[in-house]
């Protein structure tokens, strides 16, 4: 069970598990200026080789649960998480808590975590909240009517 690296060659099928993973949101909000759902494959390439970027895939018993991108500043003791998910038939079985403490396991020297999510999805703000991340209480964006991110950061001592 862990993070394992993704390669280059693998950004069609992170792409396709963005669209498996996201797809029920964008047909909720219908947002495309954020939603990873309409994500291109030349975006995902541009982001791979990025130098402050690394795409993950999550694994569970040599099976692909979930995926995480994380994003470092140039001292690499700031990490933003942009996005996690979990396959649809995995979600519920708190893979994505086991996923965000590998990940901050992985990187001890991160400092500060960083993560934006929909307002309105309850059980994503919990999901943060629960694993020490507080919200940022000056910061809420609204995408359109009905949808609004909100940020949290969770602080390393």
């Amino acid at each position: 069970m862990g993070l394992i690296k993704v390669e280059s060659t693998e950004l069609p099928r992170v792409q396709a598990m963005y669209r498996r993973a996201f797809k029920p949101l964008y047909e909720k909000y219908h947002d495309r200026l954020t939603n990873p759902y309409l994500e291109s494959l030349s975006d995902l390439h541009a982001k791979y080789r990025q130098p402050n970027s690394r795409f993950y895939y999550y694994q569970v018993d040599y099976q692909t649960v979930g995926f995480l991108r994380l994003v470092f500043d140039a001292s690499q003791q700031i990490a933003r998480i942009s996005p996690l998910l979990i396959l649809p038939q995995f979600q519920g079985q708190h893979y994505a808590q086991r996923m965000l403490c590998s990940a901050e396991s992985a990187y001890p020297g991160v400092r500060q975590w960083q993560v934006d999510t929909i307002a309105e999805e309850t059980k994503l703000v919990h999901l943060y909240q629960k694993l020490g991340y507080r919200q940022v209480s000056n910061r809420c964006d609204e995408v359109q009517p009905g949808m609004h991110l909100i940020y949290f950061v969770k602080e390393i001592k």
